[in-house]
């Protein structure tokens, strides 16, 4: 935990449960990709960039989840360091309550807003303003949030952030969240294209070797649908009961935050099977049903 891992000469990162990125300007300053959970863990990471005598030039944040822009406000007021995201995910930032209610689905509850939903609200720039090192890219990554983005270095190292979860976690976790299914499908499918350049997933070890765990991640969405549809031949089911039977399949242990977070991601594959026609849905006795199309 904490450790400083160098992948090249210049490009570093945190090896933490959500990877913070360093990219080395120069022999005194650092870019960062994402700031971390909190600000526990952002003064942490901030003791040891100073004992490695690095400052701070600016952050990077691939997208608003807490775990990824935790850190920002103690990181920005602690250094006078700026943030940029890109847009919807700078606002998000910036009214982190606003992210909270896009994923319960209407004012949320303090139960609910615990580790995961409880970011420090802090001022965030636009990437487009960010003053970008030569040779430093930003590419859409769109599809586990709105305007998720990932970064590669000029050393050619791909920070891919949540566009793939690790095997490891799929065969855990199951449903994982995904805010819109069918451009997280069309993200996986461009990431084939960075097979053998190094890739850094924000929750699974780099590697060469990206479409492996792409090709895990499509079938895990592929499997939700296809159970989805499975459960929803046997007869309508409202979005509740299709959690409560998928959640059983998967022998899923879920909290509460834990069961709003696979119940919001479901709500979006429900979605993709309606806009492709797969799925219909009625109203009976102010009950909302599903039912195969």
């Amino acid at each position: 935990m904490f450790e400083l891992v160098k992948l090249t000469e210049n490009t570093m990162y945190f090896d933490l449960p959500a990877k913070i990125g360093v990219y080395k300007l120069n022999n005194s300053e650092v870019v960062l990709i994402d700031s971390g959970i909190n600000a526990k863990t952002a003064a942490r990471v901030l003791e040891i960039l100073k004992g490695e005598n690095l400052k701070i030039a600016f952050i990077i944040n691939t997208h608003s989840h807490t775990d990824h822009a935790g850190g920002n406000r103690y990181f920005c007021e602690t250094t006078g360091c700026k943030a940029y995201a890109a847009e919807v995910e700078d606002m998000l930032i910036e009214y982190p309550d606003v992210e909270a209610t896009l994923v319960y689905g209407g004012y949320p509850c303090n139960d609910f807003r615990k580790k995961f939903m409880n970011t420090e609200a802090s001022k965030t720039y636009r990437i487009s303003e960010a003053p970008l090192p030569k040779g430093m890219e930003i590419f859409p990554l769109w599809g586990h949030t709105a305007h998720m983005i990932g970064v590669k270095t000029p050393d050619d190292v791909y920070f891919i952030a949540d566009s793939v979860n690790g095997i490891s976690t799929l065969e855990k976790t199951k449903i994982c969240y995904v805010y819109d299914i069918d451009t997280q499908l069309e993200t996986l499918n461009k990431l084939k294209e960075l097979e053998g350049s190094l890739c850094v997933p924000s929750h699974a070890e780099p590697t060469r070797n990206i479409s492996e765990i792409v090709d895990a991640n499509v079938q895990n969405l592929l499997e939700i649908r296809r159970d989805i549809l499975e459960e929803l031949s046997k007869g309508p089911l409202t979005t509740d009961e299709i959690t409560a039977r998928l959640g059983k399949k998967y022998n899923m242990k879920l909290d509460f935050t834990g069961l709003v977070m696979v119940s919001s991601a479901l709500r979006c594959h429900l979605v993709s099977l309606r806009h492709k026609g797969l799925i219909d849905w009625f109203i009976e006795d102010y009950v909302h049903y599903w039912k195969v199309g």
